[in-house]
C-alpha cells in the first residue's frame, strides 16, 4: 500500500502545474480546425467507477508516456516526390506531430498544395517544410463563391501562448488582423 501511495505522490509531483492560457483575440468557431487522427493523451480517461488497480495502471501508463519524450522527436517521414496534397489533411498530421492547432477558412481547408521532401525528415523538420510549402506558389485554394480553385498565397498567423496557427490567404490576413485588432510580432510577412 505504501508503494502505491509513493507512486501516486510521485506522479502528482511530476505533473506540471498548468498555467491559464489566455483566450484567442478572435472567435475560432468561424474557422475549420484541425483534428488529430488519434486521441491525444488528455483525451484518455478512466471511467468514474474504475478500480484502484486500474487507476494505478492508468497513472503508470500516463507517466511512461510523459517520460518517453515529446512525440515530435519520435516521428520520421520518408522522402517523397512533390505531389498535390490536402492542406487540411496534412495540417491534421502537423497537429499530431507538434500539438499545435491550425485554424483555416473552408476555402483553405479544401485546398491542395504541392509538397514533397528529398530527405528523411524528423517531425519538427517535416512540419517546418510543410508550413513553408503552404507559403509557396504551389497552393491552390477553393473559392466558395465561384466554386473554383485558384492559386493563392497563404500566411500563417501564430498565437504561441494558445498553440494555434491561423492559415489565411494573404489578402484576407491583413483584414483579419485589422478587424480583430491583432498585432503579431512573429507572423509571416504579408505582401
Amino acid at each position: 500500500m505504501a508503494l502505491i501511495f509513493a507512486l501516486l505522490i510521485g506522479t502528482l509531483i511530476l505533473v506540471p502545474n498548468r498555467k491559464t492560457v489566455p483566450p484567442l483575440p478572435f472567435d475560432p468557431k468561424i474557422f475549420i480546425a484541425t483534428t488529430p487522427p488519434t486521441p491525444a493523451l488528455g483525451a484518455l480517461t478512466l471511467p468514474a467507477n474504475a478500480s484502484m488497480g486500474d487507476r494505478l495502471r492508468f497513472s503508470l501508463f500516463k507517466l511512461r508516456l510523459k517520460l518517453r519524450g515529446s512525440p515530435e522527436s519520435t516521428w520520421t517521414f520518408p522522402a517523397s516526390a512533390p505531389v498535390g496534397c490536402s492542406i487540411q489533411g496534412l495540417l491534421n498530421q502537423c497537429m499530431e506531430v507538434n500539438g499545435t492547432r491550425y485554424l483555416m477558412p473552408i476555402g483553405v481547408a479544401a485546398g491542395i498544395v504541392r509538397f514533397g521532401n528529398t530527405n528523411v525528415l524528423d517531425g519538427p523538420h517535416w512540419v517546418a517544410a510543410f508550413e513553408s510549402a503552404l507559403q509557396s506558389d504551389g497552393v491552390q485554394c477553393w473559392d466558395p463563391q465561384t466554386k473554383r480553385t485558384g492559386p493563392e498565397h497563404l500566411v500563417l498567423l501564430r498565437f504561441p501562448e494558445q498553440k494555434v496557427v491561423v492559415v489565411l490567404p494573404a489578402k484576407a490576413a491583413a483584414e483579419f488582423q485589422r478587424t480583430n485588432g491583432i498585432h503579431l510580432a512573429n507572423t509571416n510577412s504579408i505582401p
